[in-house]
């Protein structure tokens, strides 16, 4: 009777320590180091009437995997990029990403001299002969132009998008037509609040043009949140 206790007791011995090495099991990312590229701050396009003949916008790198040593990460260009090198723009090609870091951010200079209305393409990708690949958002393409702003100059830093909607050059383009300027401080009310009327505004003259003015992405303009 007691080996059959024992037994007993020693099987679910065994079963509580399976069970527990299973709890203490933690997943870790084991595939490729992986570079995810997004707008930091900024972005490539010269204001129509600004004298201003430079511009910088950030680039956010961020590591998906871990980096048990420093390495070094190279970049290319993608199939849409039309901008020229050393014309249109410069940025590091090879950066130097220390172990452990997760994330970084560089900086890319743009020049005006040689833009127009027609936009040309910034197209940024992973360059595929490093030992690092794009990750979910590893591709990341800019517009290098002259026109109008691809973010709300919003003082608060991020309501103007929460009332008015995502920032496009055409949206910026009709609100700079409609109120005639750029710089929406005075608009904002309080904690943003007074984008609500302002969008309001503009919704009520886009209501009255025929035909219907289209956004960049071809769908009818509309300000507000979602939109």
């Amino acid at each position: 009777m007691k080996n059959i206790c024992f037994i007993i007791l020693f099987e679910l011995g065994l079963v509580v320590s399976f069970v527990a090495c299973q709890e203490d099991e933690i997943d870790f990312y084991t595939g490729p180091v992986a570079i995810n590229m997004t707008i930091d701050e900024g972005d490539g396009t010269f204001v129509q009437g600004e004298s201003d003949q430079e511009k910088i916008f950030r680039i956010k790198l961020n590591v998906q995997g871990d980096i048990s040593k420093d390495r070094v990460l190279k970049l290319a260009f993608g199939n849409q990029h039309t901008a020229e090198f050393g014309t249109n723009f410069e940025l590091p090609m090879s950066i130097s990403i220390e172990a452990g870091r997760q994330d970084t951010v560089i900086e890319c200079k743009v020049y005006r001299v040689g833009l127009t209305e027609k936009p040309l393409f910034f197209d940024l990708i992973v360059d595929p002969l490093c030992d690092f690949v794009g990750g979910v958002n590893g591709e990341l393409i800019v517009k290098l132009m002259i026109g109008f702003p691809a973010q709300w100059k919003d003082p608060t830093g991020w309501a103007a998008e929460y009332y008015l909607g995502k920032c496009t050059q055409a949206k910026y383009k009709f609100l700079f037509e409609q109120l005639g300027t750029l710089d929406l401080t005075k608009f904002q009310g309080a904690w943003g609040s007074g984008y609500v009327d302002l969008a309001n505004k503009l919704n009520k003259i886009l209501q009255e043009q025929n035909p219907p003015l289209l956004d960049d992405n071809g769908a009818i303009m509309k300000f507000g949140p979602g939109y």
